[in-house]
């Protein structure tokens, strides 16, 4: 779930490690390589703002030799997105897939059946703020290469419009852990990296790129790096409580979701990128109770709430 830039081209992507502990298993993030763009695409010359005033226009005219600069669109369109005004999205009113992951067939079927669901919510939420929507491609494979330049070496990756998952990670969680787990965790990887394409679809992903490559210190570009994955995992939480009437998500699944995303974390990984435990739970149940993308504006939270 961390990012990366290819040629003109964001990648998102996740990767868990395991480790199992007096019978319970811990979830953590796993390193993701250099996560900072590899070049700047656009030239930003308005230094980054904490937070853009309400109310100001998109572009603004000069009135003289003294009017004040227009606001950094970036910051514009990361701060006071449309789409954090659309209110609760829409249910899908699917189930949850019944198909488990004892086959690299089935993983497909389960990740195909569930990217439909995620459309069908997203697509009048994004019209609604008055973007385009686009349906992401799926690639759901096993070994180290899916026939593309997309980087993989990480658990689910989202690149170029695609979303990328790996069977192998689901076929082992499957055999060796709680397969209830398994399920959790395919229901969240998936929407999390759906949640990153609602940010490409809406603008977020690339202004956020853009702010970050301004930056002065590995710290701030860190920072950054937080609110776009937090983000996404609040963009996570929205979809699957618009839907946990159909899904249903309650009793023992509810749980263990809610315990999938409590410990998840970066706390291990001296690159910091992905957002503490505490902060990963706090921001993905917001985004659930919600079922709001107004609950994900991870861009105005302070620095210990993205920490």
């Amino acid at each position: 779930m961390g990012e990366s830039r290819w040629g003109n081209t964001v990648l998102v992507c996740a990767a868990l490690g395991l480790v199992a502990a007096a019978g319970v298993t811990a979830v953590r993030m796993s390193g993701d390589g250099d996560d900072r763009p590899s070049r700047v695409l656009a030239t930003i010359s308005t230094p980054l703002a904490p937070a853009a005033p309400s109310g100001v226009p998109e572009t603004a005219e000069p009135t003289g030799p003294t009017a004040s600069p227009p606001p950094n669109q970036d910051n514009v369109i990361v701060l006071q997105n449309r789409v954090y005004k659309i209110g609760r999205i829409p249910a899908s009113k699917c189930k949850e897939p019944t198909v488990r992951a004892t086959s690299l067939a089935k993983i497909k079927q389960y990740y195909t059946q569930f990217l439909g669901c995620l459309n069908k919510a997203w697509a009048p939420a994004i019209r609604e703020a008055g973007y385009q929507f686009w349906a992401p491609k799926l690639v759901v494979y096993t070994g180290r290469s899916a026939n593309t330049f997309c980087d993989l070496t990480s658990t689910a990756v989202y690149c170029d419009g695609t979303i990328y998952m790996s069977a192998d990670y689901d076929l082992k969680n499957q055999t060796t852990y709680d397969p209830l787990w398994t399920r959790t965790t395919m229901a969240f990887l998936i929407a999390h990296e759906y949640g990153h394409h609602v940010q490409a679809m809406t603008g977020i992903l690339q202004a956020s790129h853009n702010r970050e490559v301004i930056l002065s210190s590995a710290s701030m570009q860190l920072l950054e790096s937080r609110r776009r994955e937090l983000q996404a995992s609040c963009l996570s939480g929205v979809y699957l409580g618009a839907d946990k009437q159909f899904f249903p998500a309650r009793g023992s699944w509810l749980l263990k979701w809610k315990w999938t995303v409590r410990n998840r974390g970066d706390e291990w990984n001296p690159k910091r990128t992905h957002g503490n435990k505490t902060n990963h739970s706090r921001w993905s149940r917001a985004g659930f109770d919600a079922a709001d993308p107004a609950a994900c504006n991870t861009f105005t939270a302070k620095p210990a709430a993205v920490s």
